[in-house]
């Protein structure tokens, strides 16, 4: 009995061994204005935002590596009303190899290694971009990154995530981890014909005419 009890208690301390090594801590952040979501190994910190539609900015413990994960968010307007049939077609069309190559060019000797559709970001179809580029703020570092993009409720969500090229490889489970953590309000009815904004919510109309029963509303 006091073997089996030995042996019992030698097994439970493995297994909580093992799952306390398999599943690590994680941090899960919100926007509090747009509500996506993410989560990042709790060992993340987060940074400072620099450019203006940069919503948030985690860094990767260990300076040498300089990894680092944000989300931005852009409105975009175009695709106000569509039907659900067509969200992938405006994704290949739109958001493709055209849409990375303007958003590269803010990088420094940028150059898109890579470039494929019906990848996937929160809630909407993305594409993915591989990225090599060089930073312009600070020290002078060759990067590789992951890119990921996706129009949702009239906002382009972009996911980037990004190490020093030699340490690419290290983080990327880490980075591919963060991406598909990502989640959206669901800000749009999802009806079956189509996305549509909420005609109800405008101001009214009101129309005036010469006496009081000469009055419409819209």
């Amino acid at each position: 009995m006091r073997y089996f009890l030995r042996s019992f208690q030698i097994v439970l301390a493995l297994l909580v061994f093992q799952s306390s090594s398999v599943f690590a801590e994680v941090y899960f952040w919100q926007d509090p204005v747009s509500k996506m979501s993410l989560t990042v190994p709790d060992t993340w910190r987060m940074s400072h935002d620099q450019k203006p539609d940069d919503v948030v900015t985690f860094l990767a413990p260990g300076a040498g590596d300089y990894a680092s994960c944000r989300m931005r968010i852009r409105e975009d307007k175009r695709f106000a009303v569509y039907p659900r049939r067509y969200e992938d077609e405006i994704q290949r069309v739109y958001f493709s190899r055209s849409f990375w190559e303007g958003y590269v060019s803010e990088f420094t000797d940028a150059v898109l290694n890579d470039v494929h559709d019906n990848a996937g970001l929160g809630r909407g179809f993305a594409s993915y971009a591989d990225v090599s580029f060089v930073t312009a703020v600070g020290s002078k570092v060759e990067k590789r990154g992951i890119m990921f993009a996706s129009l949702y409720g009239n906002k382009v969500y972009v996911a980037e995530c990004s190490a020093q090229s030699n340490a690419f490889s290290k983080w990327y489970p880490s980075f591919m981890s963060i991406v598909k953590s990502v989640d959206f309000r669901k800000r749009v009815p999802e009806f079956s014909g189509g996305y549509y904004r909420n005609f109800f919510q405008d101001y009214k109309l009101v129309i005036y005419g010469k006496g009081e029963m000469d009055r419409d509303y819209y």
